[in-house]
């Protein structure tokens, strides 16, 4: 089963508490939470600070209260605990690195969830000129 899945069939009421979410930046559950599960896998290969998107937060705040069933989904598939730590800096740099690394690892992110400079990044590395 992928970790998408897992989460939905795992915790019913994950998607219930994604709602508010999803409603105001006009995105779907399945979506958000492959989103989330992105993020985390690039948590997991990276050996740099990354940063979420606004919306990934809000999904990876709402995981993270079922902490059971998060304890148990990270080691499982991560073979450690990966811990949120929020921070006061908010250096552009951390994640502007985070999408290009996304770009590396599953191509182009979704504008609607990783926002206007996702999209700029993915446009400039897709950049003709620069392929010679």
């Amino acid at each position: 089963m992928d970790k998408t899945a897992l989460i939905v069939d795992s915790i019913p009421l994950f998607k219930e508490k994604l709602d508010p979410i999803c409603s105001k930046y006009q995105v779907g559950h399945q979506e958000l939470i492959k989103e989330l599960v992105r993020f985390l896998d690039l948590i997991h290969i990276s050996k740099s600070k990354l940063s979420p998107s606004l919306i990934v937060d809000l999904a990876w705040h709402e995981l993270i209260l079922f902490t059971r069933f998060y304890t148990k989904f990270c080691t499982e598939h991560y073979g450690r605990y990966i811990h949120h730590t929020p921070s006061k800096n908010t250096k552009p740099g951390i994640f502007n690195k985070t999408i290009q690394f996304y770009i590396q690892q599953f191509g182009q992110p979704n504008p609607l969830i990783w926002g206007k400079q996702a999209k700029e990044e993915w446009e400039l590395s897709n950049c003709g000129s620069c392929l010679n």
